[in-house]
């Protein structure tokens, strides 16, 4: 099985190398994002004793090569630098020396391998999609892949929920012999919080080509739509709820026609708070993983406070630059025995911080945090300038696209260290890069209209 599963990696490396040169770093980033999503390193990786080899990485240094040659040969023209690449850059270095001047080694090369896959591989991806030369056609092709890589990752959640094994794909999504967050919508991340923000960037890029279709395509997408909104119920996930609701409110807020955008959004607003109020023991109790209890579903939503006084205790300590890029795990015990507090901070010791930011916050203090922060705000600022511009519609959409798969990233990141699910950094800095530049209009440019 092992020699089969080789050879078909090769093939499909072959091909892929193909499709390359044919299509471009455009479809080599797609390439990869797919690769790396479904069949990375739980389905197959090579043990090279420092680092494990996977298709996606491999493929990745490839799509980079290529997209190398192709600017040097002159065939794309690369966006200008701005501030938030200035930033990036300056917070790539900070991780980079507070990996360096700390134990990198540390559990196995922990920290090395965090800084080469969680950000050094997503910035090369951010460097990627901003060679891409993008057009109307382009764009499809982009929405297109974002829509059906959700349809599968929804129906594959729903799939994982209902016990129907033999319908998921890969099979090692469904294996007993990784016990966590099993029977759930954890899909090939494995991960149900990953899971749902791709969910909600494939709801929304599906949504894109509403303006673009007749009424049977729209009936079509509506029930899509339902396959969405149940791949998000099976991940049986709280915060990656939340994650959609704001997803759609966004999208909601800012293309309804305004006679129906404070409706829209304030009714669902009010029914959502309703539904939580009335049914607020059961959303905090209710049994989630195979294996996992009602009371043990409450305490781990009891843990987040306990998390997050630990997390503060770690900042006072080493305030400016924390106490070592992927050594949360290493120093977090100097806290964990304080007993000034009155909450239970013992209990927390078999978890890794559940927050982004704090995550950041305890591992490089206040500078990193700080970068990372004005990154995303940079992005986000050029996201709605995009959507307010002049630009066509295809390119306005992709600030649209951006400013709501955030509301999912911002709802699920405060909840789950979503840095260090495989392939979310990947998508994100994808996605940012991918944006035109709102300051340098399409000749073809158009005034939006209310309802685009």
């Amino acid at each position: 099985m092992e020699t089969f599963v080789a050879v078909a990696t090769l093939i499909g490396l072959i091909w892929g190398a193909a499709l390359l040169l044919r299509g471009g770093p455009l479809y080599g980033a797609l390439l990869v994002l797919l690769t790396g999503t479904c069949f990375g390193h739980p389905f197959l990786h090579v043990d090279t004793g420092f680092i494990p080899l996977t298709a996606d990485r491999l493929l990745f240094l490839l799509v980079l090569a290529l997209c190398a040659t192709y600017r040097k040969l002159g065939f794309v023209a690369p966006k200008p630098l701005g501030k938030a690449e200035i930033v990036l850059a300056a917070f790539l270095c900070l991780l980079v020396v507070s990996t360096l001047l700390h134990d990198w080694r540390f559990q196995h090369n922990l920290p090395a391998s965090k800084l080469l896959f969680y950000y050094l591989m997503p910035a090369g991806m951010y460097w990627l999609a901003r060679q891409v030369p993008l057009s109307e056609a382009a764009t499809r092709w982009v929405f297109g892949f974002l829509a059906l890589l959700g349809m599968y990752l929804a129906g594959t959640a729903i799939a994982e929920c209902l016990r129907w094994k033999q319908l998921v794909f890969p099979q090692y999504i469904a294996s007993t012999e990784i016990h966590e967050f099993l029977g759930r919508g954890r899909g090939p991340l494995l991960n149900p919080a990953g899971n749902g923000y791709f969910l909600a960037i494939g709801l929304c890029a599906m949504w894109m080509g509403w303006p673009r279709l007749g009424w049977p395509g729209r009936l079509v997408m509506v029930a899509l739509t339902a396959l969405f909104v149940g791949g998000f119920y099976a991940t049986l996930t709280r915060c990656v709820w939340m994650g959609a609701l704001a997803m759609s409110l966004i999208v909601a807020w800012l293309v309804l026609p305004r006679s129906w955008r404070l409706p829209v959004v304030a009714g669902t607003l009010l029914a959502a708070m309703a539904i939580a109020a009335s049914q607020w023991e059961r959303l905090i109790e209710f049994k989630r993983d195979e294996g996992q209890s009602a009371r043990e579903a409450a305490e781990s939503a009891r843990l987040r406070p306990v998390l997050g006084v630990v997390a503060w205790r770690m900042f006072l300590e080493r305030p400016v630059f924390g106490c070592g890029f992927g050594h949360y795990r290493e120093r977090f015990v100097d806290v964990l025995d304080d007993r000034s507090s009155d909450l239970p901070l013992d209990t927390s010791r078999r978890y890794v911080q559940h927050n982004v930011f704090l995550g950041l916050l305890t591992e490089t203090g206040l500078t990193g945090t700080v970068l990372f922060m004005m990154l995303l705000g940079y992005w986000l600022r050029e996201a709605w300038l995009l959507w307010r511009s002049s630009a066509p519609l295809w390119a306005r959409q992709h600030g649209l696209l951006f400013l709501a798969s955030m509301a999912s990233y911002f709802a699920n990141a405060m909840f789950q260290d979503l840095a260090i699910i495989p392939m979310v950094n990947m998508m994100l800095f994808f996605l940012a890069g991918l944006m035109p530049d709102a300051r340098r209009p399409t000749p073809d440019a158009r005034r939006p209209t209310p309802d685009a």
